[in-house]
């Protein structure tokens, strides 16, 4: 063996170029699917700050019948799931929230997180200064306390590390700091700051069944499968819903009513899990190109070295002493590249997290750990395999034929011992072609999406939000609504703002979005249990279609009349008119939120708007209500601009700072941002396959020109001959054109199955996946027709410059 290795080594030597390339080769494969795999792993299989992820699982309501897959829980599906002892070791909830901080003399806003206390306990997660919270401290008038985000106590405290039990005022309120988290660890995302959720014990009686507020994850008993959970969550939840009463048990079961979980990373990681899937799959495909081509240009080597192996075949060396030096040479070319793929693929990875959207990639980072190290192992092993095994195989079946005579100094490659090169340039030919013509297809569907009318006009549009203060404007509506009207009135007066208003939710602003079943006048509830109705909510002013120029389709649109102390009011829009009123004008009618509330007219209807996705179709209606009427505790100010927005930046924090300074104003953002954010994964997805199309071509032309460059070498003698007897120039060249051309027109012909193939299983993952496949064919096509013919001209070229007195004397 250390022989074998010896002489392997040297004959590595005796080749630099060879080897240099075979590893660069070999390490841009094993390093690209390292890098992917590292950000997987930070994403998708274990996320920063999270002990066992797997054993971590969200926990979800569904409403069947009302086009409610997913949503929050309630408190009393939250203890129904807590009381689960033999499936689940712990188990918490959490209530996004936010707060006006004051400090350094100055009001922020900073993104909270209400949790009960069990919440750090389920991630595994211990904080680096102080505690966690106590179980009473999770009880409705308990103290105020709080613990800080690595990152809120090193803007806050600049890392004091004697911040426990100091004060932070927090909506004019103090609340007391007794923990910080370490640095890699800010779930939810976003959240600066935790505090109890503090729960009264009238939150979780049984009419509050149907109030999903909250989000709730759990930690599974070691062993416990989601399966397993879910299975006793519906035997819990048919025990829980009879013991609660018919009112329960029909309402339930008439809205298709349900709880289940899910793995907590598949939400962890949102929208990144496709693309990061559909990646892995790309580079999967570029190491399988890396290997073909190196197979390639070692079956090549193979060749050239037959001689050699007939020599120590006749000297009595059996097959697996001859087969065993490839494999060593094998096993060191991708050994090498392996190394090279653990210390560049982690760093990789951690360049490809950085080009994520930050939306998209917070809370997540790449490490090099032993999972790493083990899946680049495995990748270097798949290499090596692949690129080692075609040799192999060749000696294998020309062992027991192995002559001296046949391979003499005047014998060329005939057919047979090309056909097998010849198939694996097709197959590089064929995954180049599919990668070119996929971020093509992919670019095509990206340009659809950008064309997907969202329901409004987002150019010269600002905006900014506003949460207020819980103290000062808690139960105050009168004082809510004046502090909307006028923030917006002061803004709508600015040079170079057209119109000004307020909304809540803000589409496309990855904010809740809150819905609700409601009632209609002329059609009474079939029972008393009957769901009903259901749709979206969304609060407005008047200035709001005109600043965001949505279509008025009938009857108007809030006015400044419409106010506290006048008659309620409603718009929807026409997906709700569509579903509940089809065929008549729904202006007029009357719906109400419960049994004890007024009627509300519907005084107009508006075209739909997208919620906060230009991939996805939502089908679901919206309700909008008056601001001004109905107030809300958050608001969104936008104002649309004759001007840059980001001119107007400064005006709107203005005009609400001069309605109340201790207000604060955040994600000043234009609407653009917002809409062009939703498609942040699909950019990025393009943007990747576009770099690692251009990188299969690379390596089909290299593997096109290293077949051509050995099948002229081998055919020295044969052109030497021909231009004796009379061949030109051009005659040599189109004959060794012809090759070429007949394998890239059959690599072309199987990229073109493969496109249509996979075109038809993306189409059930990514939308807008049914355009641009025949222009991604011709650019495909004509890339690969381009690149094999930089390929080929230097080694045809080279033919046609042999002397054939030259060649035919060294013969």
């Amino acid at each position: 063996m250390l022989e074998n290795l010896r002489y392997a080594v040297r004959q590595l030597l005796r080749a630099p170029t060879f080897t240099i390339v075979t590893i660069l080769t070999l390490a841009l494969g094993v390093g690209a699917n390292t890098a992917i795999f590292s950000v997987i792993q930070a994403v998708l299989l274990h996320p920063s700050g999270v002990q066992d992820p797997e054993r971590v699982a969200s926990f979800h309501a569904k409403y069947t019948q009302l086009n409610l897959p997913s949503i929050g829980v309630s408190a009393p599906d939250f203890a129904d799931a807590q009381s689960m002892h033999s499936l689940v070791d712990t188990a918490a909830m959490v209530q996004q929230a936010s707060f006006n901080a004051t400090f350094d003399g100055r009001t922020q806003h900073l993104n909270a997180g209400r949790v009960t206390s069990q919440w750090f306990q389920v991630f595994g997660a211990d904080p680096i200064l102080g505690r966690t919270f106590l179980p009473e401290e999770d009880q409705n008038g308990a103290e105020r306390v709080i613990v800080l985000s690595y990152a809120a106590w090193q803007r806050m405290f600049g890392g004091q590390l004697d911040v426990i039990d100091k004060k932070l005022l927090l909506d004019n309120q103090s609340y007391r700091v007794i923990g910080v988290m370490r640095s890699d660890f800010a779930w939810p995302k976003g959240v600066e700051l935790w505090t109890p959720l503090g729960l009264a014990p009238t939150a979780f009686a049984a009419n509050n069944r149907f109030n999903e507020s909250y989000n709730s994850v759990v930690r599974l008993k070691p062993g416990v499968t989601v399966a397993q959970f879910n299975a006793g969550i519906e035997q819990k939840r048919l025990e829980e819903i009879r013991r609660e009463g018919t009112g329960n048990f029909n309402f339930g079961q008439s809205s298709g009513w349900g709880m289940f979980a899910q793995p907590w990373t598949e939400d962890a990681a949102g929208d990144l899990r496709k693309p990061l899937f559909a990646l892995f799959a790309v580079v999967a495909m570029i190491l399988l190109i890396a290997c073909t081509n190196i197979s390639g240009l070692m079956l090549a080597r193979a060749s050239t070295r037959m001689k050699e192996m007939a020599i120590r075949s006749a000297l009595g060396a059996s097959l697996r002493q001859l087969a065993m030096q490839f494999v060593l040479e094998t096993a060191l070319l991708a050994g090498t590249a392996t190394v090279i793929g653990v210390v560049a693929g982690p760093l990789l990875g951690k360049l490809l997290l950085l080009a994520i959207p930050h939306d998209l990639a917070t809370g997540f980072a790449v490490h090099t750990d032993l999972r790493v190290v083990t899946a680049a192992a495995g990748f270097g092993l798949l290499a090596a395999f692949l690129a080692g095994l075609a040799p192999v195989v060749q000696l294998a079946r020309r062992h027991k034929s192995l002559r001296l005579t046949e391979y003499s100094k005047s014998a060329t490659a005939g057919a047979g011992r090309q056909r097998f090169r010849n198939l694996l340039v097709c197959i590089e030919i064929a995954l180049a072609f599919l990668l070119v013509a996929g971020s093509g297809l992919f670019l095509a569907s990206l340009r659809q999406l950008q064309t997907v009318d969202p329901g409004f006009k987002s150019d010269s549009v600002l905006t900014g939000k506003v949460t207020l203060d819980a103290t000062n404007y808690r139960n105050q509506d009168l004082k809510q609504a004046n502090f909307i009207h006028d923030v917006t009135s002061r803004l709508s007066e600015q040079p170079g703002v057209v119109s000004a208003a307020a909304v809540y939710p803000l589409p496309f602003a990855s904010m809740q979005y809150p819905s609700a079943s409601f009632g209609i006048e002329e059609r009474p509830p079939v029972s008393p249990d009957d769901p009903g109705p259901h749709g979206d909510r969304r609060w407005a002013t008047a200035g709001y279609l005109a600043a965001m120029q949505i279509p008025l389709l009938q009857g108007r649109w809030f006015s400044e009349e419409d106010r506290i102390g006048t008659p309620p009011v409603a718009v929807i829009d026409d997906v709700l008119a569509k579903a509940y009123w089809p065929g008549r004008n729904a202006v007029g009618q009357h719906v109400r939120f419960g049994r004890d509330t007024p009627w509300v007219e519907i005084v107009g209807v508006i075209a739909h708007v997208r919620r906060d996705s230009l991939e996805v179709e939502e089908n679901k209606g919206v309700l909008y209500r008056p601001m001004v009427q109905q107030p809300v505790s958050e608001a969104v100010f936008v104002a649309r601009t004759k001007i840059n927005p980001d001119a107007m930046r400064t005006p709107l924090v203005d005009a609400v700072h001069a309605v109340d300074s201790s207000e604060a104003v955040y994600d000043v953002e234009a609407l653009d941002r917002f809409v062009n954010d939703s498609l942040a994964a699909r950019h990025l997805l393009v943007w990747l396959l576009t770099l690692f199309g251009g990188l299969a071509l690379l390596l089909a032309a290299i593997g096109i020109y290293g077949l051509l460059s050995f099948t002229a070498s081998q055919r020295t003698a044969e052109i030497g001959i021909r231009m004796a007897l009379g061949a030109q120039r051009w005659q040599v060249v189109s004959l060794m054109l012809r090759e070429s051309v007949m394998l890239i027109g059959a690599g072309i012909l199987a990229g073109l199955v493969l496109t249509f193939v996979a075109q038809r299983v993306l189409i059930h993952s990514f939308a807008a996946m049914n355009t641009g496949l025949s222009l991604s064919l011709v650019f495909a096509a004509f890339s690969l027709l381009l690149a094999a013919a930089i390929a080929s001209i230097v080694p045809a070229r080279r033919s046609a410059s042999v002397d054939p007195v030259i060649a035919l004397r060294n013969e």
